[in-house]
């Protein structure tokens, strides 16, 4: 029997949405500081091994201080970028600069230079906030990025540049006469820009208003189901769309403690320290969370203890007895002891996964969203029954398929309050996709059911189109490769020349701890795929590669990027 859980709206719906949606993200300031001032909604480490908290008073405190200090500054108006590692202070200052500072612009802290200073010259930077160990990329671009002249760092003071806490504490000797405190938020002006990944071709500036930021905060909190009380960590990059907007700012809206985790080397330590119950991740990290769990109870030579209490466990689970965490408490205790739900977004996720974390006691959420439209556009709290669909659209969002097949398959198109107006200074780019009656053109295939579930057969822009006209989905194929062939961590479908001759080739990387010598076994694993697929689906040549396959931030495979021609190195599938 599952336990049934209740949606954030609802669980406040007496306190903090009392007085309805979320006006602004001020609002959402000033309420969590009134209904619930001395609960901690921020954490992480302070270096000494222990761990320093932020309360929601705390919080109000901090950004109101801070947005005196870059005002006083100088600084009203203009384009901030944010260069560092996940922390406290980046969210303070994300918050801060988009609520009537200016405008702020989170960047990868690992684009290479050049990618930085065509980033910095795009958004049209005046400022630079970033972290000690950044100051060198970033004054290193800065005598060719015509607009910046500030450089502030957030977390060691430097010669040259201002400091964070130097601007906190002068905000906070004019608390008296604030201009912060005070200001009128324009909810239609533009309060963040986020640059799209680039995956498949340039990155694209979107324009977020607060209006925006603000609708996808009531989105996720009317979406994502889970305990009533509950911690959770930060562990994605705070430059993505998904980590601040989606998860740290609808945690913050319903007033609930996040630890941020200060980079993904100290993931699993981190999480012994924290002891969350939430974490928000890609599915890639959920499948090796799954994965090691096997490797690690195969080596200890636990593998059929392990099954056999799975066996035992689901069957208390239906008398409506919750065991789990007791009777593998060795395996919950490598996520910190507490961890029971994960909530995924970014691709397809893995069936065997989502019931292999579920047989443990960790649930599995799938949320579905792009940039332009907040991000979160759906969430699938019971991927359990359906792990296939992204679940249905936000109450606030309307959403139809344009150009539908003869399949019922169409182009997802997403209209409401939190998609974005369109690219930074890129008219093109935005008549391309957002259309003049307000619908967003997401460049997703998708089909929705009778139930009104979305279920994502792939990007538009990675469809294979085969000489008789047939079209590819590859992501639908990787999956099924991922759900039958469990040894290789990297899985990308693609077209490339053959002998000759167009073929659908697997590119599969194989860590070197799970290396097979045996090249007609992983021949044979891809054949009984392809009996899966139909006639036209199937996979003509597997490349082995010896290295992961160039990826994102987020980890997922850059496909610009691929082969078009095939190495002669690989396996030819008959």
């Amino acid at each position: 029997m599952r336990q049934k859980f209740k949606s954030d709206r609802e669980n406040l719906a007496g306190t903090l949405f009392k007085d309805g949606d979320y006006r602004s993200i001020r609002d959402v300031l000033q309420r969590i500081d009134h209904f619930m001032p001395d609960d901690k909604v921020l954490a992480g480490l302070d270096g000494k091994g222990g761990i320093f908290y932020i309360t929601c008073h705390e919080l109000r405190e901090e950004v109101m201080n801070l947005g005196d200090g870059l005002l006083d500054a100088g600084l009203q108006g203009a384009h901030i970028a944010i260069i560092a590692e996940n922390s406290c202070r980046y969210v303070i200052s994300d918050i801060a600069i988009s609520c009537g500072v200016g405008v702020v612009v989170p960047i990868d802290k690992d684009a290479p230079e050049t990618l930085l200073k065509t980033l910095l010259t795009k958004c049209d930077a005046t400022a630079v906030l970033c972290s000690a160990a950044h100051l060198e990329a970033v004054k290193s671009v800065q005598p060719e990025c015509r607009l910046l002249r500030t450089i502030i760092t957030i977390d060691k003071e430097m010669p040259g540049c201002l400091f964070y806490d130097n601007l906190v504490a002068r905000g906070l000797s004019l608390k008296s006469e604030s201009r912060y405190r005070n200001m009128e938020t324009d909810l239609d002006e533009p309060a963040k820009i986020l640059f799209t990944s680039g995956t498949t071709g340039a990155n694209k500036g979107v324009v977020l208003t607060n209006r925006n930021l603000t609708a996808n905060i009531n989105n996720c909190l009317d979406s994502i189901r889970a305990e009533r009380v509950n911690t959770s960590m930060s562990v994605l990059p705070m430059h993505h769309a998904t980590e601040i907007n989606t998860h740290i700012m609808a945690r913050i809206g319903a007033g609930r403690l996040t630890y941020i985790n200060d980079n993904m080397r100290n993931l699993m330590v981190n999480m012994k320290i924290f002891k969350p119950q939430i974490i928000t991740v890609v599915p890639m990290i959920a499948n090796a969370f799954y994965k090691s769990i096997w490797a690690n109870a195969e080596k200890a030579g636990k593998a059929e203890k392990l099954k056999k209490g799975i066996r035992l466990s689901n069957l208390l689970r239906k008398l409506g007895i919750d065991r789990t965490h007791s009777m593998f408490r060795e395996i919950h205790e490598q996520f910190g002891g507490n961890l029971n739900m994960l909530v995924c977004g970014g691709s397809m996720l893995n069936p065997v996964t989502v019931k292999g974390l579920n047989d443990l006691g960790i649930r599995v959420e799938n949320g579905y969203g792009i940039t332009e439209c907040g991000p979160l556009i759906s969430m699938n709290g019971d991927t359990l029954s359906e792990h296939l669909s992204v679940g249905v659209p936000c109450y606030s969002l309307q959403v139809r398929l344009d150009n539908i097949d003869s399949d019922g398959i169409g182009e997802l198109c997403v209209k409401g309050p939190s998609v974005a107006k369109g690219y930074y200074k890129d008219e093109e780019a935005t008549r391309k996709v957002f259309g003049a009656d307000g619908f967003f053109n997401t460049g997703d295939s998708a089909r929705i059911d009778s139930k009104g579930r979305i279920f994502l057969m792939g990007r538009k822009k990675n469809t294979i189109v085969l000489p008789n006209g047939k079209n590819i989905c590859p992501e639908e194929i990787e999956n099924i490769i991922e759900t039958n062939i469990s040894y290789a961590s990297d899985i990308v479908v693609y077209q490339a020349s053959c002998n000759g001759r167009n073929v659908l080739c697997a590119g599969l990387f194989i860590p070197e701890e799970l290396k097979r010598s045996d090249r007609e076994a992983i021949g044979a694993d891809i054949a009984r795929v392809n009996a899966l697929l139909p006639s036209y689906k199937v996979i003509d040549y597997v490349e082995l590669p010896d290295k992961e396959y160039p990826k994102t931030s987020t980890r997922k495979i850059k496909r610009a990027g691929l082969p078009t021609e095939c190495s002669g190195n690989g396996i030819s599938i008959n």
